[in-house]
């Protein structure tokens, strides 16, 4: 295994959900080589499958990560994320909390 992902439905059972990429980690040796991109462009087709099997459709994605993360840049590539708001200091440094709005996945 050299990644994993893990999605969250924040929004409840809804008609529109919000997700929440949760956990993404690739080994560090491998680290820009695409895996992550990978990951969310394998899964999230899935996870919108499951969504649609409760009746529901994709609203918006929602990720918090330290401030000074460089997967941001993969958040704002793969999803179209952008930085809504900053929490400083909340774990062991400032925390940002990102959304995808208009996701043309």
């Amino acid at each position: 295994m050299v990644g994993y992902i893990l999605w969250a439905q924040k929004s409840g059972f809804r008609d529109q959900a919000v997700l929440e990429l949760d956990q993404i980690t690739v080994l560090p040796a491998l680290h820009g080589q695409g895996i992550g991109r990978a990951l969310i462009d394998q899964s999230l087709p899935q996870v919108k499958s499951e969504l649609a099997q409760q009746g529901s459709t994709l609203k918006h994605i929602i990720v918090n990560t330290r401030a000074d993360n460089h997967a941001q840049q993969l958040y704002r590539d793969a999803l179209g994320a952008e930085v809504v708001a900053t929490i400083s200091d909340l774990y062991s440094a400032d925390e940002v909390f990102i959304v995808a709005r208009s996701l043309l996945l």
